[in-house]
């Protein structure tokens, strides 16, 4: 069932606003760093704070936080959270973090309608949220190499295949 559950017609509306979002990230990447800083700007602080909250509680040691896009060796990088103390432990849940933020989406899709009166113009909003929440939800590049080191996978993976050993034994 559609979240909204009230009107089709908005929901048709609101893809069609989601799906007009992604032509215009698209567009606003071809534009310049300017434009696509200020196109992804909700976007990348979310992104950004959900990997400083995570490592604030894990104990990564946050050291720095931007949102002032900067030129890196493959591009432009619009934000970015800097740590002193990431291990095998931490490390994955720090960078995927962002993850949570379509966690976010869902919450919002399922209480959408009762925080706000049924109409195509909430509709719409509900359409523009969703496609913040889930385009900023993508962990980069930088952050699955991050998660992907080798001692960090050695843990969870030995963690995870014990777990399966005790659950469904040898």
């Amino acid at each position: 069932m559609i979240a909204t559950g009230h009107n089709l017609l908005w929901d048709a509306c609101g893809m069609a606003v989601f799906l007009l979002l992604v032509a215009m990230h698209r567009w606003t990447r071809r534009k310049g760093i300017f434009i696509a800083a200020l196109w992804n700007l909700t976007g990348v602080v979310l992104h950004e704070l959900a990997h400083l909250l995570s490592g604030l509680i894990l104990g990564a040691g946050p050291t720095g936080f931007s949102i002032i896009p900067r030129r890196s060796d493959t591009g432009w990088k619009l934000g970015s959270v800097t740590f002193r103390k990431v291990n095998a432990f931490n490390a994955v849940p720090v960078a995927l973090a962002p993850l949570g933020l379509a966690f976010a989406a869902y919450i919002v899709w399922q209480l959408w309608h009762l925080w706000f009166e049924p109409a195509l113009s909430s509709t719409i909003w509900l359409y523009l949220v969703m496609f913040i929440l889930l385009y900023n939800a993508a962990p980069s590049r930088q952050d699955l190499r991050i998660a992907c080191n080798w001692k960090s996978l050695l843990l969870y993976g030995s963690a995870i295949t014990a777990g399966c050993w005790l659950l469904y034994g040898s």
